[in-house]
């Protein structure tokens, strides 16, 4: 096994930069262009105006926690612009914060303090609706139970608000199921997320099959039938080199899960569980790719039928084309036999 790695070690010195590049290409690449992908991202959430007219401390806290709301994107506007842009559709739609919201919540009141604007083709507005909903229920309630008790307003304020952090004491726990597997708990990656993977784990299989040429240019030369002659087998060699190939096509593969997974500060749980899920589909699909090089005899046409292959798993999963469940990006993202 030292031995061939140490051979291959050599081949790979004499074009150091663009071993060093190929191998690390997926850590690289998101390294470089994940901040990209994550504003493009962000780009797509709802587009929501608000509008402070009140300028309280209460309308302030609201804007800010709003700010941090997943899958929508506020921004500050005023009355008018906000009406407009909701008319011309640039904004999903406005919330108003009106004038007097700080006091009528203090006295307990919720009613007419926050006024929605909508156009007739708004969809996701009700997203937005409910953030803002909460933000304003949770001033109510802190400011009730701040008049309730016979203490300093604003301490007994703040007491209360200690409640809802780091989350609220009393809340829904709402389990999202996936339909098709009703009692498993669906994944929650972003979508681009799973893009991102299933390129990852194209790139390391065709870095894995372009690998396999090691095999023909050492037959085609000789050195396979010199390392036949002296040590009379090629179980070693051939062992060895499907060790390296797994590893050249897992270590590219994980190199670009790891930083994509460390970037997008993705929950443990998840991480965990989509890397026995893809170590195990990439160790099938080298398995299989291993096998059909070998049970081929070696063929140099059987590595451009293999990046075929792949290529097509990539595309034919990714559009939903034919018989997905037979590709191995299928069984990565849970199409297939293995999800």
């Amino acid at each position: 096994m030292l031995t061939y790695l140490s051979l291959h070690l050599n081949k790979w010195k004499k074009r150091p930069f663009l071993s060093f590049l190929l191998f690390c290409f997926p850590l690289l690449a998101t390294l470089l262009l994940y901040p990209v992908f994550e504003n493009t991202a962000e780009e797509t959430a709802v587009p929501i105006a608000i509008v402070d007219e009140d300028n309280s401390d209460y309308s302030e806290t609201i804007l800010e926690r709003t700010r941090g709301a997943e899958r929508l994107r506020f921004t500050e506007m005023e009355a008018g612009e906000a009406e407009d842009a909701v008319r011309k559709g640039t904004m999903e739609a406005a919330f108003i914060l009106e004038d007097g919201l700080q006091e009528a919540l203090n006295d307990g009141d919720v009613r007419d303090v926050v006024t929605w604007v909508r156009s007739d083709e708004a969809l996701f507005d009700v997203y937005a609706k409910e953030a803002i909903g909460a933000e304003v229920m949770r001033l109510a309630l802190n400011a009730k139970a701040a008049n309730a008790v016979d203490a300093d307003f604003d301490e007994a304020f703040a007491y209360s608000d200690s409640f809802w952090d780091p989350a609220p004491l009393f809340q829904m726990d709402f389990m999202e199921r996936s339909p098709n597997n009703p009692d498993v708990e669906a994944p929650k990656l972003a979508s681009w997320h799973v893009m991102a993977i299933q390129l990852f784990f194209l790139y390391g299989w065709v870095l894995a099959i372009f690998f396999l040429r090691e095999l023909i240019a050492d037959e085609k030369e000789g050195r396979l039938q010199r390392i036949r002659l002296i040590q009379q087998t090629t179980m070693r060699y051939f062992a060895s080199h499907f060790v390296l190939f797994c590893l050249v096509g897992a270590g590219s593969f994980l190199l670009g899960l790891g930083a994509l997974f460390y970037l997008a500060d993705i929950s443990q749980v998840l991480v965990q569980e989509w890397l026995v899920r893809s170590l195990i589909v990439f160790a099938i699909t080298l398995l299989v790719t291993w096998c059909l090089f070998m049970g081929t005899g070696r063929k140099r046409w059987m590595v451009p039928v293999l990046v075929l292959l792949a290529l097509a798993s990539f595309l034919l999963t990714v559009t939903s084309t034919g018989i997905t469940g037979i590709w191995p990006h299928s069984w990565l993202v849970g199409r297939g036999g293995l999800g």
